[in-house]
């Protein structure tokens, strides 16, 4: 494990996350700021939306109560348009944990299921299986929303491009059986 349980995010909606630079940019940094910009989000939500932002690379590493800032590319991605979002955030979530392990599991696999998911979070993070379980849901969600991944007969399977990207190139090594 190398992660912390933050690191692991639980803001549902992608698309809401990739709002949180936008938000920064129009003066919103505090916690209960950005949820409430995103739309009906409390301030726990608000934090969960900042936070992973942060796992993907588009706000600064933080302590709780700082105002959120942006990272180079988070200012630079608040200005792309949508498409140019998706594929930008297509190359985050290969780039970051814990999204890549799930992407390099997933393909050396030929796909997990959910359990299978939670598994390989649970690895990197000290996540309850509760826990992980409801964040294997937010994870594969967000690799579906930008085609990276599918639901195929119960397994989430890769469906993005070909990449060599793999358990051994990313130095994890899962302990999860084919299908979870």
């Amino acid at each position: 494990m190398n992660l912390t349980t933050a690191e692991i995010p639980q803001a549902d909606v992608l698309w809401d996350v990739a709002r949180v630079p936008e938000a920064i940019l129009r003066g919103h940094s505090s916690p209960d700021a950005i949820g409430i910009y995103l739309g009906t989000k409390s301030q726990r939500q608000g934090h969960y939306y900042t936070q992973a932002a942060r796992v993907i690379g588009l706000v600064e590493p933080g302590d709780a109560g700082e105002p959120a800032a942006l990272t180079k590319f988070g200012r630079a991605f608040a200005y792309y348009n949508r498409i140019e979002q998706r594929t930008a955030l297509r190359r985050q979530l290969l780039r970051y944990e814990p999204t890549r392990s799930v992407v390099a599991t997933v393909r050396e696999q030929d796909g997990l299921d959910r359990r299978g998911v939670a598994q390989v979070l649970q690895q990197l993070a000290p996540l309850a299986s509760s826990t992980a379980f409801r964040r294997a849901a937010t994870v594969a969600a967000w690799l579906c929303e930008v085609g990276l991944a599918e639901w195929d007969a119960g397994l989430l399977r890769y469906c993005g491009p070909s990449l060599p990207i793999g358990p051994a190139t990313l130095g994890f090594v899962p302990a999860v059986a084919p299908g979870g």
